[in-house]
């Protein structure tokens, strides 16, 4: 009997996951269609596989539904996948998800906050790996990128006239701590170039997180950001400006994770495993200036994923409407919620967007 209903669980478990993946897939070629470009066979197995891993992160926690996430939002991390061809189940890892409780309005009869959960994604270091093989305008190969660590002995390149030196790195061992990242990227002429990126670097990065989630924040000035008055809109600035500031009188990244007044404002995923963090920024970080012809849906995925285009979206919308417009509010994130109580459905219904597809 236990095994039949084992059995019966695990047909349950592969037909959902199955469902979800196929009507995603299908959405996903949708959108390439719409800007005339065919949806390539890698391109789909990434969109299959990052379904997949969602799909598993959130059934290892009872406590969250497939139907509870923001459909939209999903939709929009697996379509960066594929635009990205960024392959979750690839080895070493090329993204990771996380979850997170995002404030999506307020119940107009009983005042109090609506909550969804949304995925949010992350790009691992060889992920930024695939991305230069990919796009990179004339790479033809990326060759393992070199972490020095604190203690190592590493000489950069030199300008020597029209010629370059190589650098030079001897690894000691005297450290975990992470002070530089070097990608040795060959061109297709047969030259390799050097992208590095330092510790250092990552200072803006962890700001502009810091930024993007004070976006909501009022400070108890008020309830509603939207609400908020000239005077209360100014004092929430002050409030907002006092952090920053903080942070930018921090000689190291280090300093800055441990800048009490900006911790509340600073992600899990930057407290609980700083390093590496820290390291992904620095690949980010090395990688990112580099000329990539993207196709128009990688380079919408690349734009979006950018922190830089995030925060300037963010104050965008913040400073937008001065006037109280009910539909906008289904927008607001709160990242600094703690997370929210939900009722997991026990059957497996499609959600309407999904069901829609389907008819």
């Amino acid at each position: 009997m236990a095994e039949n209903t084992a059995v019966a669980e695990k047909k349950a478990f592969t037909t959902s996951l199955s469902e979800w993946s196929n009507t995603m897939t299908g959405l996903i070629i949708n959108d390439y269609k719409a800007v005339g470009m065919d949806m390539d066979d890698y391109a789909k197995e990434c969109a299959m596989e990052a379904m997949t891993s969602i799909f598993n992160l959130v059934k290892s926690d009872p406590k969250i539904d497939m139907r509870n996430l923001d459909t939209s939002n999903l939709r929009g991390i697996v379509k960066r996948c594929a635009s990205l061809k960024l392959n979750a189940s690839a080895y070493p890892r090329e993204c990771y998800f996380q979850l997170r409780n995002v404030k999506v309005g307020t119940d107009p009869q009983t005042g109090k906050d609506i909550w969804q959960k949304q995925v949010e994604m992350g790009i691992e270091g060889s992920g930024y790996d695939s991305l230069l093989a990919n796009y990179g305008k004339d790479v033809k190969q990326v060759y393992p990128y070199w972490v020095i660590k604190e203690g190592d002995k590493y000489i950069p390149p030199k300008h020597k006239g029209l010629t370059v030196t190589e650098p030079e790195w001897e690894e000691n061992g005297l450290s975990d701590k992470a002070v530089r990242v070097v990608y040795p990227v060959k061109l297709s002429d047969g030259t390799v170039t050097y992208l590095s990126a330092d510790r250092d670097s990552v200072k803006v990065n962890l700001l502009a997180h810091v930024k993007q989630n004070m976006i909501n924040s009022t400070f108890g000035v008020c309830e509603d950001r939207y609400k908020a008055t000239a005077k209360q809109k100014a004092e929430i600035k002050t409030k907002k400006d006092e952090i920053l500031n903080a942070l930018r009188a921090c000689k190291t990244v280090d300093e800055m994770l441990e800048c009490e007044i900006a911790r509340p404002f600073i992600s899990g995923a930057w407290l609980d495993t700083p390093e590496s963090m820290i390291q992904r920024k620095m690949c980010n970080n090395a990688t990112r200036k580099y000329p990539k012809n993207y196709d128009p849906m990688a380079r919408q995925a690349q734009v979006e994923m950018d922190e830089v285009y995030q925060v300037a979206q963010a104050e965008i919308a913040e400073n937008a409407n001065t006037v109280e417009f009910i539909e906008d509010k289904a927008d607001v994130v709160d990242t600094t919620a703690t997370e929210a109580t939900e009722e997991q459905a026990e059957d497996s219904v499609l959600p309407p967007f999904m069901q829609s597809e389907e008819s």
